[in-house]
């Protein structure tokens, strides 16, 4: 084969190495572009929602340190009503925040700060509770905020009352499950269901 066509195609091969090779390498960076301004967006959304839910917190945190609560056993108070609003409002702006890492951490201490009236008997003791949970909340949003990598663990407040919850719970099921036994046991022992009245 002549040389020259030889040299041709060497030189025509490797201009079309060269040339897929640059192809490839634009494409990667065209792809880790848009991978990075999603990225980016991605966390733009996140911050605002964080900082929305964080100033909805932040207030609801001050009014639980000076509300005044009514020191005897707890019936509805206007307390309540204002602390549960704002805390549905952070909650909705912490639904829009993206990703499972901060909405996963932040849902124990929110299901437990919805959870107040296990708090105790008083509405001072109801007051405490629900403070921890919104503080706990504003330390991960300021994490996050901030872009932390980890996120904080759960306070030992948090734990507690975690603790607490679950206690009462299984005992308030244990409490219901005795009175439907009792007030099944005080019905009238001769009673059988085929005793009842027929309907057509």
């Amino acid at each position: 084969m002549n040389p020259d066509i030889v040299t041709a195609l060497v030189g025509f091969g490797g201009a079309v190495v060269g040339a897929a090779a640059s192809t490839g390498t634009a494409w990667v960076t065209l792809r880790r572009q848009s991978q990075d301004a999603k990225e980016a967006r991605r966390y733009e959304i996140g911050r605002l929602a964080a900082e929305e839910a964080l100033s909805e917190l932040m207030q609801l945190q001050q009014f639980l340190e000076t509300v005044v609560v009514p020191s005897e056993t707890p019936t509805d108070d206007p307390w309540e009503r204002e602390a549960l609003d704002r805390l549905r409002r952070a909650s909705l702006s912490m639904a829009r925040i993206p990703g499972k890492a901060l909405p996963g951490r932040i849902q124990v201490p929110l299901d437990l700060a919805k959870a107040y009236r296990y708090g105790g008997p008083r509405h001072a003791l109801r007051v405490r509770w629900m403070r921890f949970m919104v503080e706990d909340m504003i330390t991960v949003l300021l994490e996050y905020i901030r872009q932390e990598e980890d996120m904080p663990p759960l306070s030992s407040q948090v734990q507690e009352s975690q603790r607490t919850y679950v206690r009462r719970r299984e005992e308030e099921r244990r409490r219901y499950e005795r009175l439907e036994r009792e007030a099944f046991e005080d019905r009238d022992p001769d009673f059988a269901p085929d005793d009842a009245p027929h309907t057509q």
